[in-house]
């Protein structure tokens, strides 16, 4: 039972078995609608950047982001290690995807915006999509935060990436894929149309939201290097074993139904900028451009072309 004023978790009106929400409708792939990506490519290559910013003083509640701070305050060790990937990292990341022809999506914290300016300038030369990541990975949103300290996260985040890159701000990551039940409806009401915190399809699909329609993304969890590298302790080049697997498998899978699919390549400066892991990428990244029918684009693109094949 719940006392006054507490709300009783039993309270909801979509519980019951099999989807419990109607934020989207269940959709086999199989038998979905096939998608056709511009010059009839086969795999959509999208390139996801983590560009993170791990404040020292992380809360431990609800519950610490993959690849927090672990160790009492003050851990300089920590800390400095998050940081180097945003002051030297990147810049590997930039060059190698650069030197091939590749524009990446930013997964952006708003934090980085403001504590490392000649990253926000490098990146908006770039020409890279830049999509709203919250506002720090100890920030994090959750059931336990009221509406309008939720509200203020969001419209934090998104406008100061709108102000600092003067572009529109399309994506939406909550750090650490956390979300409270109206997460969405705040993203939506914000401007934003596309959202990557669910990893339960290889293609997009819409959701529903309270102020309009939006589409989910797939941003693989199970081949970014923050799970493989960091939390499976996989060497690099497993890492790239298993990414290479995986575009194998969808290559094949769209010359057999004649539908495009995407390899979504999540990658984290601290982590894949090292330098005895960044060859190892852009050979990865060779292999696969060196098939045909591969095309490279940032999330709002597939967005968009995915939206024009349904």
């Amino acid at each position: 039972m719940s006392g006054a004023g507490i709300p009783n978790y039993l309270d909801y009106p979509w519980r019951r078995r099999g989807l419990d929400h109607d934020r989207f409708l269940h959709r086999n792939l199989p038998q979905a609608k096939p998608v056709v990506w511009p010059g009839k490519a086969r795999v959509a290559l999208w390139v996801a950047v983590h560009v993170a910013h791990f404040p020292m003083d992380m809360p431990r509640q609800p519950f610490v982001a993959p690849g927090g701070v672990d160790r009492p305050y003050p851990s300089y060790w920590d800390y400095t290690q998050r940081d180097y990937g945003n002051r030297v990292g990147i810049y590997r990341l930039m060059r190698t995807l650069d030197a091939r022809g590749l524009r990446a999506t930013a997964l952006l914290n708003s934090a980085v915006a403001t504590r490392y300016p000649a990253l926000t300038a490098e990146i908006a030369a770039s020409q890279w999509e830049v999509a709203a990541a919250g506002v720090d990975m100890g920030r994090l949103h959750h059931g336990g935060l009221a509406e309008a300290d939720e509200r203020a996260l969001v419209k934090e985040a998104v406008g100061t990436l709108r102000g600092a890159f003067k572009s529109k701000i399309r994506g939406w990551h909550s750090p650490a894929h956390s979300e409270s039940m109206r997460t969405l409806d705040l993203v939506a009401e914000a401007g934003l149309d596309y959202v990557t915190d669910w990893i339960n399809d290889d293609m997009p699909y819409p959701v529903t939201a309270a102020s309009g329609g939006l589409t989910a993304m797939p941003l693989t969890w199970d081949l970014s290097d923050l799970h493989l590298l960091f939390q499976q302790h996989m060497d690099t080049g497993e890492f790239v074993e298993q990414v290479l697997r995986a575009f194998k498998t969808l290559y094949a899978e769209a010359a057999q139904t004649g539908s495009g699919r995407i390899l979504t390549l999540t990658i984290t400066p601290w982590l894949m900028g090292q330098p005895h892991r960044i060859r190892a990428l852009g050979a990865m990244l060779d292999r696969i451009l060196g098939h045909a029918g591969v095309w490279s684009a940032t999330g709002a693109e597939i967005v968009d072309a995915w939206r024009a094949s349904d």
